[in-house]
């Protein structure tokens, strides 16, 4: 596939570096990092001079009297560390490990020296602080003193927030004026691409997928992811068609014969030849096994048809439900009220295939006698614009943790040694989105137990309908 050159082209690219977008915006990652940086910095730097002063006004009133320590701590000694966070402050004055007064909680830090007061970050009382310790040496003492002052970091986490406010207000604005110059541009660039975009999606029909993409809508940049988009569509097109001829082909080669075998262990067990114990056992166990091969082979097949199914006709979902039942009761005997289906009274009419649905109804029957409990109920109701056909039975539920894979290829809730392909509840799960069906899997509520398949169909047309129940 050759691709052209259009006689007029631009680049996308260039449109969008006109808007400068990347520059902006490094610019203003830079001043924040940058802005946020230096306030942590000045706040913290003021504040630790603001504990620094408190620790010395406390250490001044520190003296000696008849031999033993005295501190004089006026309540104006800490009006340093006032605001309007009303922070909480604490101090402490100790004589080597003695406290002389002020709060217990506050520890000594073997950092602590006379020259300059130390500060660390540590908790009081559940209570983030900031502590200033320094060391004070009277001559005649055997311990140092060590004074210490702490406070909490309300006030600075205040400030922070301030000056944070302050400094996101310029580059906000510089981003919200570039959003406005820069939208208009993004869609002066992005122009040809939904041109492109509604080309693709206002295919006339199904058989119009594979057509190739009209890289004439397209910017030159994506020339050549086109040519590899056409390219892939011509590729799909082929390996479908070699599919749905291998399906017709397998549908004919692997049904005949198992069809045959199916035969012959029929006349086998059904023969007037005194079989042994043994014998009658082997030709039972080949039929389950050619009857399950059978079953498998018509999912794979169904498998494959979803794949590829786009459906847009209409159909009756309670004939639809009538025929999977009856094509259920054909399979295997059911004792009375085991299998049972409830109609609305006039037809429902939706958008999909009849045979399709019918299928899916089966294999949520199949799904519902497997690994469920009868009695097994199908429900064809109306639900406001759309109209649902519920299938749920008696049994113990799934796991809530196992019920989004339950619609995966081969997926089995139970051991590998669980009967079935695990692919039933997948085939109900594809056919549905080639219908613009909703298929959803949940357990029943409250002291009821089962697992409940919803498939909600759209409405060919919006007719009221009186529901009732019929019995089959």
């Amino acid at each position: 596939m050759s691709l052209t050159r259009p006689a007029r082209s631009h680049s996308l690219v260039t449109r969008l570096l006109i808007a400068q977008v990347a520059p902006l915006a490094l610019f203003a990652v830079i001043v924040l990092a940058v802005g946020a940086w230096t306030a942590q910095r000045v706040v913290a730097s003021n504040a630790d001079r603001l504990l620094a002063g408190a620790l010395q006004t406390i250490r001044e009133t520190v003296s000696v009297a008849e031999g033993r320590i005295t501190v004089d701590v006026a309540p104006w000694a800490l009006a340093l560390l006032d605001g309007p966070e009303r922070d909480a402050v604490f101090y402490s004055v100790r004589e080597g490990d003695r406290l002389v007064t002020g709060y217990a909680e506050l520890p000594n830090l073997p950092e602590a020296r006379t020259e300059e007061p130390v500060f660390a970050d540590l908790s009081v009382r559940g209570v983030s602080v900031r502590m200033a310790q320094q060391t004070l040496i009277i001559p005649g003492r055997d311990a140092p003193i060590r004074v210490s002052v702490a406070q909490s970091l309300d006030s600075r986490h205040a400030s922070l927030r301030e000056l944070y406010r302050s400094m996101l207000l310029l580059p906000g604005l510089l981003v919200v004026l570039a959003a406005l110059l820069i939208w208009p541009a993004l869609q002066w660039g992005l122009n040809s691409l939904k041109r492109l975009i509604d080309d693709l999606t206002r295919r006339p029909s199904p058989s119009a997928d594979f057509a190739p993409a009209n890289v004439d809508l397209a910017p030159r940049e994506l020339w050549p992811v086109l040519n590899a988009f056409n390219h892939l569509l011509a590729r799909l097109e082929t390996s479908t068609s070699g599919i749905q001829r291998f399906a017709a082909d397998a549908s004919h080669q692997l049904r005949t014969p198992l069809s045959v075998l199916s035969a012959n262990l029929d006349l086998l067990a059904g023969s007037s030849r005194p079989w042994t114990a043994q014998e009658r056992r082997l030709i039972a166990d080949s039929r389950d096994a050619v009857g399950g091969m059978t079953r498998l082979v018509g999912q794979l097949l169904s498998t494959a048809r979803a794949d590829g199914a786009r459906i847009d006709t209409s159909a009756d979902l309670g004939r639809a439900a009538r025929r999977a039942c009856q094509a259920a009761r054909e399979r295997r005997a059911f004792a009375d009220g085991a299998l049972r289906l409830r109609l609305p009274a006039e037809p429902v009419i939706v958008l999909g295939a009849e045979d399709l649905i019918t299928e899916q109804i089966l294999n949520l029957i199949d799904n519902a006698f497997h690994h469920g409990a009868p009695p097994v109920v199908v429900h064809v109701r109306m639900t406001g614009r759309q109209a649902a056909v519920c299938v749920w039975d008696h049994g113990p539920g799934v796991d809530e943790a196992v019920l989004p894979h339950l619609t995966d290829r081969f997926f089995r809730a139970g051991s590998s040694q669980t009967p079935g392909s695990g692919l039933g509840l997948a085939i109900v799960h594809t056919l549905s989105e080639a219908q613009g069906a909703e298929f959803r899997l949940s357990n029943r509520r409250g002291m009821r137990s089962g697992l409940i398949g919803r498939i909600a169909f759209q409405l060919e047309k919006l007719d009221e309908v009186i529901g009732h129940d019929a019995s089959a």
